[in-house]
């Protein structure tokens, strides 16, 4: 069918790693008719990349696992899965829960004049893009039938894409 399951934040994956439950709440959508389901946003292994945390991994190899046992649940069902790639940049402190990492963006803005964390240099845009395609490979590998990359509200990817919040003199300005 046409149906499409958005994205939704769950934080119900404890220490980044999807697991039985996280199989069952995808299998019994299916189940219920939907035929393509996003998951919820998974976070690339990047420091500073979970805004939440439960939030699922897509990197590692037992994050990896559980998602495996995710996809074969819902392909069990008839239906199609993919994961939400994201990395929440500056935003990340907007829930109030600290990784205890530094928050990064392309110039160290949440908004336009509106500081927070560090610019990221040059070998971390480098890095971030390498996370990003990984975690785009892992998916296929484990069963994923498509990806999508989180692009919008402010988070990292948004932020390059906007002269408010990129400033940078760089390639990637």
């Amino acid at each position: 069918n046409r149906i499409v399951m958005a994205p939704m934040t769950r934080n119900m994956a404890p220490e980044g790693i999807p697991g039985p439950a996280n199989a069952e709440y995808y299998r019994k959508r299916t189940e219920g008719g939907v035929g393509l389901i996003l998951t919820e946003g998974t976070v690339i292994d990047r420091p500073g990349s979970r805004n939440m945390p439960n939030i699922p991994f897509i990197h590692g190899e037992a994050a990896l696992a559980g998602w495996r046992g995710v996809v074969e649940e819902v392909h069990k069902a008839g239906g199609k899965i993919g994961p939400q790639i994201w990395h929440p940049g500056p935003t990340r402190g907007s829930v109030g829960w600290d990784p205890g990492v530094e928050v990064e963006s392309p110039s160290g803005l949440v908004a336009p004049d509106d500081p927070r964390g560090k610019a990221m240099t040059e070998e971390d845009v480098a890095d971030l893009v390498a996370a990003f395609a990984s975690a785009a490979a892992d998916s296929r590998r484990v069963g994923f039938d498509m990806a999508e990359l989180h692009g919008a509200h402010g988070y990292l990817i948004d932020q390059f894409l906007w002269n408010g919040t990129n400033r940078r003199d760089d390639a990637w300005g």
